[in-house]
């Protein structure tokens, strides 16, 4: 892969605020790709075949390759609010907000609100632990990047994965991770697609709920070039990313508009009934 020398600085500049990539000093057509996940499971649940548990595999692919570690390099990093419910035994998307680049931005989502009614901190702390999980279950860090490694499919064939474009959700317990393990150790004013990230697996359990949590070993004294693929991953993902915004934000607008008009409404029956009491029957 051939060296961006000569990419213009400012449509960069700009992709970079379109993505999250910029490392600060602290705080806090759709194009699908696949979704980088870590198996929890004994067994595939389709073929029922033996699978290697807290292994690394990508979905929507020909095959599963499974590995222990993968080496990640992270292009896009937001965080973005998903509710999901159960409707008619089924679980449905019923509310999500736009991506933002940091959790000071305001999450607009489908409904007309601000990241699905996710409350602050403080109310969380107040509330029973059934309704904070819900709450919490909401809230996602989603991160593209490139991963590569070598693994091995369920039937033991040996594969080799290369700059594959995926994309990650971590919510609950492995929210903050790639923050604390990854983002915070990078120096400041850097940014997150200039380096790459060894990816392992910590095991967790919690009576018979058994759980992994991604972990990141990243060599800062190894900087990366932007290349072509690169950077065309990139904008791909910065396109996705924009038409996903834009999308939200027309049902956003949309609701707030029906939302006003039906306050409208609202205020203009207040309005009859009070000049019924004007009116005195008199036969």
């Amino acid at each position: 892969m051939n060296d961006l020398t000569n990419v213009n600085q400012n449509d960069l500049q700009a992709m970079n605020e379109l993505l999250g990539t910029q490392v600060t000093g602290g705080g806090d057509a759709i194009v699908r790709v696949p979704e980088l996940r870590i198996n929890s499971r004994s067994r595939d649940k389709d073929t029922k075949q033996a699978i290697p548990e807290g292994s690394y595999f990508l979905t929507n692919m020909d095959q599963k390759v499974y590995a222990e570690t993968v080496t990640f390099r992270p292009l896009a990093t937001h965080i973005q609010y998903f509710h999901w419910d159960e409707i008619d035994g089924k679980r449905t998307l019923v509310n999500k907000s736009i991506a933002i680049p940091s959790p000071r931005d305001e999450a607009r989502d489908i409904k007309g609100g601000i990241a699905c009614g996710y409350p602050s901190w403080d109310t969380l702390q107040e509330m029973e632990y059934t309704d904070a999980k819900v709450y919490k279950a909401m809230k996602h860090r989603v991160t593209r990047g490139l991963v590569s490694y070598d693994g091995v499919t369920a039937d033991g064939k040996k594969v080799s994965i290369e700059n594959q474009p995926c994309i990650m959700f971590h919510k609950n317990s492995t929210f903050g991770g790639f923050w604390n393990g990854f983002m915070k150790n990078l120096p400041r004013g850097s940014n997150i697609y200039e380096y790459e990230t060894e990816m392992g697996a910590d095991y967790n359990e919690n009576g018979s709920v058994v759980w992994y949590t991604p972990t990141y070993k990243v060599d800062l004294s190894k900087k990366l070039d932007m290349t072509q693929q690169v950077f065309d991953t990139m904008s791909t993902f910065a396109q996705t990313i924009k038409k996903e915004n834009q999308d939200i934000d027309a049902k956003y607008f949309t609701a707030i508009k029906e939302g006003s008009l039906d306050n409208k409404a609202m205020n203009a029956l207040r309005i009859d009934d009070s000049l019924d009491a004007d009116f005195v029957d008199v036969a």
